[in-house]
C-alpha cells in the first residue's frame, strides 16, 4: 500500500482549512526514502551475478545480431553457436568475452536503475499505478545506462568478436583516452545504450512490479512462487521493449565509424537495418532475446529478492 500524503501547510488531518499552519512536508519520508546501500548492493550484487552466470548466452546473442541476414539465413541459431563452440571452444567462444565489464557494467546500471527505483516511483502523488512504475523505469534506466556506457560499449565489442580479435578492455579504454585526450570518447554512443536501457528498465519493472500488484491484490502471497512468475512477465516486456535499440546499439559499437560522428553513424545502423530487413528487422533475434533473458530474470530477481530480504529491507513493494 502507498502510504497516505501528508496535509501540507495550513490545514490539519482533519481538513479543517481554519487550523494553526505548520512546516509538515507534504510527503511522507515512509513514502518518499532515500536508498541506502542496501538498495543499491542488493540489485548490483544480483546483476553483476546473473551476468556472469549467463554471459555465454549473451555473447551468443550479440554475435548473431552482427553476423547479418545473409548469415542467419544459411545456419539455425543453434548451428550458429554449435560452429562457434567447435571452432573457439565453449569458454573461449562465449564464456570468456566481455565477462568481465559486463559484471562492471550491469552491476553498476543495475545498482542504480534498482537502487534509485522505489524512491522514483514513490514520488508520484497517489497510489502506485501503472504510468508510475513505467515512468520510474524509464528514468531510472536512462540514467543507469547512461552511467555505464563506456562497460556497456566495449563488452558489447568484445562479445561480437571472434576469438583471436580481442583486446584487452580495459587497455583499449586507457587507448582511446590518451588517443584523443578526452574522457568523454568513452561516452561514444550514449543515446543508443541509454535508448536500450531506459526501454528495458520500463518493461522489466513494467512486468514484474506491475505484476506483483496485480497478483498481491488478488491476494497471492508476496514470496519466491511469486517472484517467478513475476521474472517471467519482466523477461517478456523487456525483451519486447528493447529489442530494437538493443539490435541497434550492437550493430552500433561493431562497426566501424568511418570517421562519423555519433548521430550520422547511428542514423546509417537505424537506417541500414531497415532498409535490409524492414520494420520487422529490429525485433531480428527477439525470441533468442527473449530466451536468454528468462533465466536470467529469474536468476537475478531470486537473488535481488533474498539480497533485499536478508538485508532487511523486504521484498520490493
Amino acid at each position: 500500500m502507498t502510504p497516505a500524503i501528508l496535509p501540507g501547510p495550513g490545514h490539519s488531518a482533519h481538513g479543517d482549512e481554519n487550523s494553526v499552519k505548520d512546516d509538515t512536508p507534504l510527503v511522507s519520508s515512509a513514502r518518499f526514502p532515500l536508498p541506502t546501500w542496501r538498495h543499491f548492493a542488493s540489485a548490483g550484487i544480483a546483476a553483476a551475478t546473473s551476468s556472469a552466470i549467463y554471459n555465454p548466452l549473451d555473447s551468443l546473442r550479440v554475435r548473431w545480431q552482427v553476423s547479418g541476414t545473409s548469415a542467419a539465413s544459411e545456419q539455425s541459431i543453434i548451428s550458429f553457436g554449435s560452429r562457434i563452440i567447435q571452432e573457439e571452444g565453449l569458454f573461449n567462444g562465449l564464456w570468456r568475452p566481455g565477462i568481465g565489464v559486463n559484471m562492471i557494467g550491469m552491476s553498476l546500471s543495475g545498482a542504480i536503475r534498482l537502487g534509485c527505483y522505489e524512491m522514483i516511483r514513490n514520488s508520484f502523488e497517489g497510489e502506485k499505478q501503472v504510468w508510475h512504475i513505467v515512468s520510474a523505469g524509464l528514468i531510472c534506466g536512462s540514467f543507469a545506462y547512461f552511467t555505464a556506457t563506456p562497460f556497456h560499449q566495449m563488452k558489447t565489442k568484445l562479445q561480437a568478436c571472434p576469438e583471436g580479435s580481442r583486446r584487452n578492455a580495459f587497455a583499449e579504454m586507457v587507448k582511446l583516452v590518451s588517443r584523443t585526450g578526452r574522457i568523454d570518447t568513452l561516452w561514444k554512443g550514449s543515446v543508443p545504450v541509454s535508448m536500450r536501457g531506459a526501454l528495458f528498465s520500463a518493461g522489466h519493472v513494467t512486468g514484474y512490479d506491475g505484476l506483483k500488484t496485480i497478483l498481491k491484490a488478488r491476494g497471492v502471497e508476496d514470496g519466491p512462487y511469486l517472484h517467478a512468475i513475476a521474472s517471467v512477465s519482466s523477461s517478456f516486456w523487456a525483451s519486447v521493449m528493447s529489442a530494437p535499440a538493443d539490435l541497434t546499439m550492437a550493430r552500433f559499437f561493431s562497426t566501424k565509424q568511418n570517421g562519423k560522428n555519433s548521430t550520422q553513424a547511428l542514423r546509417d545502423c537505424v537506417l541500414g537495418i531497415y532498409r535490409q530487413d524492414g520494420i520487422l528487422g529490429f525485433w531480428r533475434g527477439w525470441n533468442l532475446y527473449f530466451l536468454r533473458l528468462t533465466p536470467v530474470m529469474f536468476t537475478y530477481s531470486a537473488i535481488y529478492e533474498q539480497s533485499r530480504y536478508h538485508l532487511g529491507l523486504g521484498y520490493l513493494d
